[in-house]
């Protein structure tokens, strides 16, 4: 059953968010959707099990069909290739999908803490998993940076968004290869990288919150949707 707690400090953070940027964001595509594609608004519904859990965060909520989760220091998803150590900590909310699909998330992180991330992800078991994050880098700031992990992670920093706040990301899925795409406004999409993971008819697919080294943060998801369709050019996201 999902669980709806009180958000006490959102509000007093909100409060204090520094909203200079949002004047040069263009007009994004969220109001000209049809929201019935939008499988967040389906966690209004006390008794939805469309959604999971792994590592459920303590604290979340719906306000006006946005979904706010808290992520605590040390939440992160990440197989070190320095070191060898495992980080599966942070909140995924996923539904279970079979076969090919194309996965469209809008982000809005918190970026209070270097490497803070509102993450769209796949997930098939603790060593072979996608993440695809609007993420503030040590390396680049505000930017795209996407995860690939078979056994291990890379760690690739994509391109540098920093008048921006919130950002489109879509993972399309085509056989076992994913084609990971990013977009300013919800209608014209880039692609940021294409790969593969290990053969898996049905995978997790969902959306992640991270704060590796910050103090907790509260992390904005205004949508989410699978759709369970073939796209034939991966490269091109139609």
């Amino acid at each position: 059953m999902f669980k709806i707690f009180p958000f006490i400090v959102f509000a007093m953070t909100m409060a204090c968010k520094n909203n200079s940027d949002q004047a040069d964001q263009p007009k994004d595509r969220l109001l000209e959707m049809d929201q019935t594609k939008n499988d967040l608004l389906m966690l209004s519904n006390s008794d939805s099990n469309t959604f999971q859990w792994l590592n459920e965060p303590e604290e979340f909520e719906m306000i006006e069909n946005i979904l706010r989760i808290e992520a605590v220091k040390g939440t992160d998803f990440f197989n070190n290739p320095e070191d060898g150590s495992i980080t599966a900590t942070a909140p995924f909310l996923y539904q279970e999908v079979t076969g090919d699909f194309v996965a469209t998330a809008l982000v809005k992180p918190d970026f209070a803490s270097v490497w803070n991330a509102g993450v769209i992800m796949v997930h098939i078991d603790s060593t072979h998993w996608i993440k695809f994050a609007f993420e503030y880098s040590d390396a680049t700031g505000k930017s795209i940076v996407s995860v690939v992990t078979n056994e291990v992670s890379d760690d690739a920093n994509g391109v540098i968004l920093s008048a921006y706040d919130k950002i489109w990301l879509r993972i399309i899925r085509k056989r076992d290869i994913y084609a990971l795409h990013w977009s300013k406004d919800g209608k014209e999409y880039k692609m940021a990288r294409l790969s593969s993971l290990p053969p898996a008819q049905t995978v997790k697919v969902g959306i992640e919150a991270q704060c590796p080294v910050g103090k907790a943060a509260i992390h904005e998801f205004l949508y989410f949707s699978v759709e369970n369709k073939t796209i034939k050019d991966l490269r091109k996201g139609a």
